[in-house]
């Protein structure tokens, strides 16, 4: 069965991994190109293991590709011994022993049945990406060996991973001992090329000069990485205007494509073409394009950060790794011996990290720490190699209580635990379900807005899921440009979320969405996400403020995707929405209250009635006298933390302070680096300013 695939360094491990796993877990380290996602998965299939073995991979195209491959070295259609499993869409069937999972998958397998009755092996493969999901997996996989299936065998498999801090969480939490494996490099050697030290902006014009010269001086197909779209479609216009009829074929490949885009940029091409492949880090790991011999490195990828200050998940441009680099540039010897240029001056790239930042730690944790609860358990009580912060648990567990998943003290309800049976982020779930089931008790809104909110709820999941890239701001204005694909795409997985929660599918037309209901829904979902109009700029809810490239822009807006720029945020997909409309969803949150503030034009104290939504100040009026009378000791201990706000901001050379305060202010610093009694053994300076 494995006679195809014995010329590849991995083959060198199936006997001692055949030998190793009846008793034992397993770290396999295998180099890129090595073969070890398709020879050793197939391995175990005819071995005593009698189980379904399930192989995580952590990208859509991936799995798709390794379950068409694997299936037909077998001689099979996929679904029949070999098969799939990704997010809407499977292809399984009863005598399926493989199964290749996207890492989500294999979380939610375990909520649902936590024996995982029938499985022998899970294989996390490429684990030195350090995904939230495979982390996650992990530790649960590690709940359900330790206390309920002593006889699942784990295997972790990576190309550039250091498996001492995994062999040590292994040996801490599994009762099954652990053996390593190691192969041999790639099949085949690449030579290794740095071209110049580029800025951002450069990067796309010497990555088409480069793939010029390599499509002159080379011979193969072409695999050149990209941080984004957006890069991948800039250089591919560039590229059009220089090529020579029937000299090469430009493919893209990236996650929103369509699955017929993406197989047509793995495959060779029909008319046996030369390929020029411009891909993000999609094509990094566990995807052989065959002809490849040349591999462009533009050395950059778009990782998705979390701002906590806005509350916007976005993508970002940064540097890869050095491990990721190799990964890179394995692709180019896959088939042959191969070339890899490198867009960055050596001595640039001896400075890149060696690894990237695990994904925990750059993500929203608010839907593992859904799923952790769901479990019966908190982050803390879980075998994972990286926990979050305590700051990021804070602001999960804030986001979670705004829905009601979790109450003022952090226990989990019944509200939480529907949330947490919707594959989806639980601010989106809450969406869903507060269409299906609490719209109709907002008594502000008609039957007509209710019914549209019904409507668009799938549509906003389905963009805000899609991480849609539109030229327009207005969402109102992007669906009426989307592509075929991507309405097709969009309304296929709105179809999806509204028969997962029993909304009606009949009337899931994109076309036919009201303008009104769109900017509803993501105030449903978002509700931090809002932005009021100041003056020349808007402020989110959140505190941070933003702008918008807008003719007219509005009162109210609903954010859907925002870039941070500096200390502001750049709205890129929003819709308006009426403040009536938000009296009616959050009446709690437009608040009314006494506040004491340093006004630094007349630099005096100033109590104000200030009229608020969250962070947002939408109007003040000066307080009377009378009015602080009323209680002059809130306004008293008010005035002083004004003071502490004002001066806290301040350098301590423009504190306005007396000869007797600075003089009181020296002595107290003394004390305290000599460690003498409190500073009220001292002199009192002069009085503060209290009067307002």
């Amino acid at each position: 069965m494995l006679q195809p695939l014995s010329h590849l360094p991995a083959f060198s491990l199936v006997e001692p991994l055949l030998q190793a796993i009846v008793n034992q877990n397993m770290i396999i380290g295998a180099p890129p190109g090595a073969g070890k996602s398709t020879v050793l998965p197939l391995s175990l299939l005819n071995t005593h293991i009698k189980g379904k073995i399930l192989l995580m991979q952590p990208r859509r195209v991936v799995v798709r590709n390794l379950a068409q491959y694997m299936a037909g070295v077998l001689g099979e259609q996929v679904g029949d011994t070999v098969g799939y499993r990704i997010r809407g869409e499977n292809k399984v069937s009863a005598s399926t022993r493989l199964e290749i999972i996207t890492e989500g998958i294999l979380s939610r397998m375990i909520q649902s049945d936590p024996e995982l009755a029938g499985v022998a092996v899970i294989i996390f493969d490429e684990f030195h990406e350090r995904s939230i999901h495979s982390d996650f997996g992990l530790a649960l996989a590690l709940e359900v060996q330790a206390g309920l299936r002593d006889d699942l065998r784990l295997m972790i498999m990576s190309a550039t991973l250091d498996t001492a801090p995994i062999a040590s969480l292994l040996a801490q939490h599994s009762p099954v001992p652990t053996a390593q494996l190691a192969s041999e490099g790639r099949s085949f050697p690449v030579t290794v090329n740095y071209t110049k030290e580029v800025l951002a902006h450069e990067v796309i014009p010497h990555c088409v000069e480069v793939i010029m010269n390599a499509v002159t001086n080379h011979q193969g197909d072409i695999l050149v990485f990209l941080s984004g779209a957006g890069a991948i479609h800039a250089v591919a216009s560039r590229l059009s205007a220089h090529q020579q009829q029937n000299d090469y074929i430009i493919h893209t490949l990236y996650g929103a494509m369509g699955k017929q885009a993406q197989q047509a940029a793995i495959a060779p091409d029909p008319q046996g073409q030369r390929k020029v492949i411009l891909a993000t880090n999609i094509a990094e790991t566990s995807l052989t394009i065959e002809g490849v011999k040349v591999v462009i490195d533009s050395l950059w990828e778009n990782s998705a950060e979390f701002h906590p200050s806005s509350g916007l998940t976005q993508l970002t441009q940064t540097r890869i790794s050095k491990a990721s680099a190799i990964q890179r540039t394995g692709r180019a010897g896959r088939v042959s011996e191969g070339v890899c240029y490198r867009l960055s001056a050596k001595e640039s790239f001896e400075r890149f990290a060696e690894h990237s930042a695990p994904q925990i730690l750059r993500e929203d944790v608010a839907p593992l720490l859904l799923e952790t609860l769901n479990w019966g358990t908190h982050f803390s009580n879980l075998a994972m190699l990286t926990q979050p912060s305590k700051a990021q648990s804070a602001i999960a567990i804030k986001a979670l209580e705004e829905i009601g998943a979790v109450n003022k003290k952090g226990d989990f309800t019944a509200y939480g635990r529907s949330l947490a049976q919707i594959p989806c982020h639980p601010q989106l779930a809450h969406l869903l379900l507060f269409a299906k089931q609490n719209v109709s008790a907002v008594a502000q809104f008609s039957d007509a807005q209710k019914c549209a909110i019904k409507t668009a709820a799938p549509f906003i999941v389905a963009l805000a899921q899609a991480q849609l890239q539109s030229e327009h701001v207005l969402i109102s204005d992007a669906l009426l440009h989307l592509t075929p694909a991507q309405r097709n795409d969009i309304t296929k997985q709105a179809k999806r979320y509204a028969q997962f929660v029993g909304l009606s599918e009949q009337a899931l037309d994109l076309s036919a969405l009201d303008d009104e209901a769109l900017g509803l829904c993501i105030a449903i979902a978002f509700p931090r996400q809002l932005a009021f109009k100041t003056s020349a700029s808007y402020k989110l809810a959140g505190g941070k403020g933003a702008d918008i490239s807008l003719a007219n822009p509005p009162q109210w807006i609903a954010v859907l995707q925002g870039q941070h720029i500096g200390n502001s945020v750049k709205i890129r997909l929003a819709q308006p929405i009426a403040e009536a409309h938000l009296k009616a969803l959050y009446p709690n949150q437009f608040t009314s209250s006494p506040k004491v503030q340093f006004n630094k034009e007349s630099q005096v104290m100033e109590a104000r009635k200030v009229t608020s939504f969250y962070a947002i100040e939408l109007a003040s009026s000066p307080l009377s006298k009378s009015e602080r009378a009323d209680d002059p000791q809130f306004y008293l201990q008010e005035t002083a933390s004004a003071w502490l706000r004002y001066l806290d901001a301040l350098p301590l050379k423009q504190w306005p302070l007396s000869q007797a305060n600075w003089r009181w202010w020296y002595r107290v610093k003394l004390a305290a680096q000599l460690n003498l009694p409190q500073p009220q053994a001292y002199d009192t300076p002069d009085p503060w300013p209290t009067s307002l």
